[in-house]
């Protein structure tokens, strides 16, 4: 099914072959050509050439590289497929897929060098691992665009071509024949195979015949004679003469070594032709490879000095719209997060509804605030401030990226003229001030939602761009214009900018902000893991591979607002998730709390304002929400149960207050006394056909199918003592607890156990009452003892698991047998 080769050859001429080819970069640098394409591929870039594609490679003097070839005849059978195509190229397009391929290729090529004909099992393993990820991931379906593209490439004539030889590759093949099949001249036929495959057609014919002989020739016992005549040769002497032209060896000789060797496809004396320096510093760089079905990182803390931690997903929660804030089971769910997580701030718009009886038409001085009052005494009396939004942002609920079950209606803007404007935000902002005060106010945040820009979320083309960008900085400038009259230290942002349609047109609509009065406090982003330029709304786009797509964000916009002289600006994202639908499961699941988790540590000092979206599945609830679960984003669900998300962020807060270490997986705080506390994750990005999927179609027990692996992650952690535990320095048999709160599918899942329980839609109070008190982290305690100043532990986590740790010297639990070690 797969030959591997090891490749030190500099360049290699233009050909072409019905195998699949997978080509990796160990070292140096190559310049790879696929038809009229070149790639430049650097240390372990990688991509795939699809059958009957020409390519050739120039490479740079160090060039060391791993030549996969995929039987296509095989794979065909296997997935019973006609016409296979792939798109796998690592320096078009990254993410944690490639990331997955890489390490897999690289224990592939681990196994062939250190344990060459050794454990063959284990090697094909590996080799239809390799497979599944592949078709799982980069295998191309019609429903794809680049299928077509790919498709357009091997034109139609061509196709037939390949397809006409693979099918009669075991009979007498004439030129004349094929030409009359296609209508064509045999003298124009020849000419276009030449051109088109970069050989005669003999060659292809025979390069195809040698593909299916050299099968036979390692798989079975047939006499190499009844192998030529099987596969279309004349004789033995004309597969003889290709053969060795070829392989530069006879079949007979070809089959002796390779039987000696027990090799499958790789032969160990091809490794000693190799440069053995570049060998062997390859695997020094990569020592700490991945083993069996378990990542293994060692992390050893070292600093000492630390960093403080900032808070900044504590600053800010979406509770929903001005009339959701109005219930009373909202309200008691944001008591909660206030209570239990300390969020700050709670963020609410759409404050022109019907349900509000504020309506902005009236003259002046007859608006109606009583319910926004109710709303902001609530919050104040909690102890939590208001995050308002003064635009018309209405309620919108998405099913889907393509199914809206609330639209929100098609107002132009605010209000009808700029007199409007002025005669509404003034009587506002007085009403605030004469009832909260100034001080009180000045401590609040105040958006303005930029309408225009957003109802083109999903549209890569944006007309008229310039003119609307014009008319909300306009609109900005009335509004900051009017509140910081009456109350200069008022704080107001913009509305929810992104980088969904470039960062050029970001950078450009910043840029013309410069021309106007009023500049914001702070600049708002939303941040949802889409893929910028996507495609108009009626085509399939697909969810952003990038793993690290908020980290990237902010990086981004950082970069672009400090060029444009917006140094320093504070940077709020007030909506960020990697959804825009609630009606998708991964929102109630383990998945989702690790995603919580591993974003919140990736963008600690990057934003002040994270404000996930959002807090309770109330906002979400519509006609189709009778079941228990239903997909909403929130943290907590409708009926108030902490859903893995709500777990993410309670871990984030049990942490010390300065940051002495973080990593992919984990982040290590600290703070005087004689404790260290850690929170590790083991998430896992989505695949390839999550993206092709409608997210409100997805089912529960799907989840596993649509994320990239599922691989275990083992923590091995080595610590200095902590700095309160000075007085053990140098002491023997210094005791340690260690202590493990965890979230899993055993564990603190919400939706797993519902998944146990049979999917029950309808739960009396008692069932609820079980629900909400088996939902909660797992504990573990174990006791440990310090060698020579240095505490050693390891942890286990799942796919998708999040886990607390603290580590305490000098203390002992009980109730575990003294130097067991946490697993």
């Amino acid at each position: 099914m797969i030959e591997f080769e090891f490749r030190v050859d500099k360049s290699e001429n233009m050909h072409t072959h019905l195998d699949i080819e997978l080509f990796y970069v160990m070292e140096g640098r190559v310049d790879f050509i696929v038809e009229d394409q070149t790639f430049l591929l650097e240390s372990e870039d990688f991509l795939m050439v699809n059958s009957g594609r020409r390519h050739a490679y120039e490479g740079s003097q160090e060039t060391l590289a791993a030549c996969f070839h995929i039987s296509y005849d095989e794979l065909s059978k296997l997935l019973k497929q006609n016409l296979i195509l792939f798109w796998c190229n690592s320096t078009a397009e990254e993410g944690e897929l490639y990331e997955e391929v890489r390490e897999l290729i690289k224990k592939i090529i681990s196994q062939h060098y250190y344990h060459a004909g050794e454990d063959m099992i284990y090697l094909y393993s590996l080799y239809y691992e390799l497979l599944h990820m592949l078709q799982n991931n980069f295998l191309l379906t019609e429903e794809d665009s680049r299928y077509k593209g790919e498709l357009h490439k091997f034109d139609d004539r061509k196709q037939k071509i390949a397809e006409y030889i693979r099918q009669n590759y075991d009979k007498p093949i004439a030129l004349s024949d094929l030409a009359k099949d296609l209508y064509l001249s045999t003298a124009y036929l020849s000419k276009y195979i030449k051109k088109q495959f970069g050989m005669s057609f003999l060659e292809y014919v025979n390069s195809v015949r040698l593909g299916y002989a050299i099968s036979e020739l390692l798989h079975s016992d047939k006499p190499v004679v009844r192998i030529a005549m099987d596969t279309g040769f004349a004789n033995s002497a004309s597969f003889n003469k290709a053969f060795k032209e070829k392989y530069h060896t006879t079949p007979s000789v070809y089959r002796s070594q390779w039987k000696n060797d027990q090799e499958s496809a790789i032969k160990a004396p091809r490794i000693q032709n190799i440069q053995k320096k570049q060998v062997d510093a390859y695997f020094e760089r990569h020592k700490n490879y991945p083993a069996g079905q378990v990542y293994v990182q060692d992390i050893t803390l070292e600093n000492t000095e630390g960093e403080p931690y900032r808070h900044h997903w504590q600053m800010m929660i979406n509770g929903g719209t001005a009339a959701d804030l109005l219930r009373s089971d909202l309200q008691e769910h944001l008591c909660l997060l206030h209570r239990c997580l300390k969020i700050r701030y709670v963020r609410f718009w759409d404050l022109y509804s019907r349900e509000m009886l504020l309506d902005h038409c009236l003259p002046s001085g007859l608006y109606n605030f009583s319910r926004l009052d109710l709303i902001l005494d609530f919050l104040l009396e909690h102890g939590m401030k208001p995050y308002i939004e003064l635009g018309m942002k209405p309620k919108k609920l998405l099913k889907s990226r393509q199914s809206v079950l609330i639209g929100g209606g098609d107002s132009d803007g605010i209000f009808a003229d700029e007199n409007r404007v002025r005669e509404f935000m003034s009587a506002l902002m007085h009403h605030l001030v004469e009832r909260y005060g100034g001080s009180e106010i000045e401590n609040w945040y105040f958006e303005l939602w930029q309408k225009e820009l957003e109802s083109n979320f999903f549209h890569k083309e944006v007309p008229d761009s310039e003119a609307l960008i014009r008319k909300y900085f306009s609109t900005f400038d009335l509004v900051a214009g009017v509140l910081r009259e009456i109350l200069p230290g008022v704080r107001l942002g913009s509305g929810g900018f992104s980088l969904r349609h470039g960062k050029e047109r970001f950078r450009e609509m910043i840029h013309i902000w410069h021309e106007f009065l009023q500049k914001p406090d702070f600049m708002t982003f939303y941040s949802y893991s889409y893929p910028a330029e996507m495609e108009t709304a009626d085509k399939i786009r697909s969810q952003s591979m990038d793993k690290d797509f908020l980290k990237n964000f902010l990086k981004d916009i950082r970069e672009l607002m400090d060029a444009e002289g917006y140094i320093g600006l504070p940077v709020h994202v007030t909506e960020w998730n990697f959804t825009v639908s609630n009606r998708n499961v991964f929102n109630d699941s383990c998945q989702k709390g690790a995603y919580v988790m591993k974003n919140i540590i990736d963008t600690i000092g990057m934003a002040d304002v994270l404000g996930y979206w959002c807090a309770s599945d109330i906002f979400a609830e519509y006609y189709d929400t009778g079941d228990f679960l239903f997909g909403g984003s929130g943290l907590l669900t409708k009926d108030g149960i902490c859903k893995p998300a709500y777990y993410a962020m309670e871990f984030m807060d049990r942490i010390g207050q300065r940051i002495y270490q973080r990593g992919e997986n984990y982040l290590i705080t600290g703070d005087d006394k004689d404790e260290w506390y850690v929170v590790c994750h083991n998430y896992k990005h989505f695949n390839f056909q999550y993206g092709l999927r409608q997210e409100d179609e997805i089912h529960v027990a799907e989840q596993s199918q649509l994320i990239v692996d599922g691989r275990k992650l083992r923590l091995k952690f080595s610590f200095p003592l902590p700095f309160g535990a000075g007085k053990y320095s140098g002491q023997e048999d210094v005791p340690v607890e260690i202590k493990i709160y965890a979230v899993n599918s055993r564990t603190a899942s919400i939706q797993d156990r519902w998944l146990r329980a049979g999917f029950p839609r309808f739960l009396h109070p008692e069932d609820m009452a079980y629900f909400k008190s088996a939902s909660v982290p797992a504990i573990r305690v174990r006791s440990h003892r310090v060698l020579e100043d240095r505490i050693t532990f390891e942890t286990i986590l799942e796919p998708n698991e999040i886990q607390w740790i603290r580590v305490k010297v000098g203390q002992y639990y009980q109730g575990s047998q003294t130097g067991q070690k946490t697993t």
